[in-house]
């Protein structure tokens, strides 16, 4: 197995309001600027406005992680990416609706 094969990204948020630098994103997700600027370009992820520089929202961290993911393991292209990431907060977005109703619904046993 290489290097590449066993290595795992670990990311995580310490605050939800926080900002990372471009030069952040790239080095926690292990990308070149370029390929940042084609996930912006697509959609993927959206600086935050009023920078001198680009600067994005931490939560964008694990969404790029995954599109790294996605691209690397499986092949899929940049614009796939934009509709996979879509599609997969879509699902979180039901599975997040329907554990509310299953709160809410008495089970019959």
């Amino acid at each position: 197995m290489s290097k590449q094969d066993t290595e795992q990204l670990v990311c995580e948020i310490v605050e939800t309001h926080s900002t990372v630098t471009l030069g952040q994103l790239c080095r926690s997700c292990g990308v070149h600027a370029e390929w940042v600027a084609m996930l912006v370009a697509e959609g993927v992820i959206e600086p935050e406005h009023g920078h001198e520089r680009w600067e994005f929202a931490a939560v964008h961290l694990p969404r790029v992680h995954t599109a790294v993911h996605l691209h690397r393991d499986l092949g899929v292209n940049i614009s796939g990416l934009a509709l996979a990431l879509d599609l997969m907060d879509e699902i979180q977005s039901l599975r997040a609706r329907l554990d509310a109703l299953d709160e809410r619904l008495p089970y019959a046993d």
